[in-house]
């Protein structure tokens, strides 16, 4: 059984087969509903439902209230259709050329480029066409059936390669990637997912980022310079200590060769008696000591989801940035 959804106001369409989640449905027919975690944490893709009826699934109650459920919102990566459905998500894209597949890549280079961050550089298979936006991220499933999440740090152009930025956390994959994982060694990847990217404006713009959450940053960077941006871009990059900031002098680099760019490392732990003359402190707190007014600003957030959160919060809240254009990719 299946179940058509129309969106609105795009008047975009697609089916559902019985079982599957609306994000699902969208994502198989290359349609981008906003979503980030996809596993209900985050928030990012509650929409609304205005006709029809659908199981919320697992839908927590702190992120989808009761009261919300009774006026019609959803977690659309959770819910699942019960009849054909209208929901309302006005951002919501075709992705074109795009689709969410399973594939193999092949470790061909590994660089532990500090204490506790390696780069890998994945190749794709010669024939497929694994097209992404930059900013998405693709799941590594593991053998157990477990997945990770990571975003590329490249272009979708460049070689047919993914390029992934992973922080050693102890975790069963990311030490085994840091420690273990020898070149040409086969993983299965899923993807790409996520609706961090880029959106179409002139307005200038605050890209934040905190640890590997520079990965999508540098992504979009690149896409800017490939384009030959002029809009403003105001980087700022936070860790506790300068060896947190694994790509320091390729943004140092980058920023002395594309004028449009202003960076500021910002560290939360290294003050003068360090030998920092920089900024400190909290890396979203600085971006409101530079600016008190975001009114006509976008910002694109990524790293830990307590100063993606923070950052939401205070710009909105301090700054007059529209909520609206507060483009984030928290790591769940």
């Amino acid at each position: 059984m299946t179940y058509e959804v129309e969106v609105l106001p795009s008047g975009l369409k697609f089916t559902v087969q019985k079982g599957q989640t609306l994000l699902q449905g969208a994502l198989s027919e290359g349609i981008m509903l906003l979503h980030s975690c996809r596993e209900g944490t985050c928030g990012t893709c509650k929409g609304t439902v205005v006709k029809g009826e659908i199981d919320h699934g697992n839908s927590d109650l702190d992120i989808l209230s009761e009261q919300e459920r009774t006026e019609g919102a959803a977690l659309f990566c959770q819910a699942k259709p019960e009849s054909d459905l209208t929901i309302h998500a006005p951002e919501v894209s075709e992705l074109k050329g795009i689709s969410v597949q399973k594939t193999a890549a092949r470790l061909i280079a590994k660089e532990k480029i500090s204490q506790d961050v390696v780069i890998l550089n994945l190749a794709l298979p010669p024939a497929i066409n694994f097209n992404y936006y930059p900013g998405q991220y693709i799941e590594i499933i593991l053998k157990n059936g477990a997945t990770r999440s990571y975003s590329m740090a490249n272009l979708p152009s460049e070689q047919n390669l993914l390029q992934l930025h992973i922080r050693n956390t102890g975790g069963l994959f990311s030490s085994f990637a840091y420690d273990e994982l020898e070149p040409r060694t086969l993983l299965r990847i899923e993807g790409p997912f996520g609706s961090f990217y880029l959106r179409d404006s002139e307005r200038p713009m605050v890209f934040l980022a905190s640890g590997t959450g520079f990965a999508p940053i540098k992504a979009l960077l690149k896409q800017l310079a490939s384009s030959n941006n002029k809009r403003p871009v105001h980087m700022y990059w936070g860790g506790r200590v300068l060896k947190d900031l694994y790509m320091h002098d390729w943004m140092q680099d980058f920023a002395q060769q594309h004028s449009w760019v202003r960076y500021t490392p910002v560290l939360s732990e290294q003050g003068q008696n360090g030998g920092w003359a920089g900024a400190t402190g909290l890396v979203h707190q600085q971006v409101l000591q530079d600016f008190s007014d975001l009114s006509e600003f976008e910002v694109y957030a990524c790293g830990n989801p307590l100063m993606v959160d923070a950052a939401r919060e205070d710009f909105v809240l301090k700054a007059k940035l529209a909520q609206g254009r507060f483009f984030a990719d928290a790591f769940i």
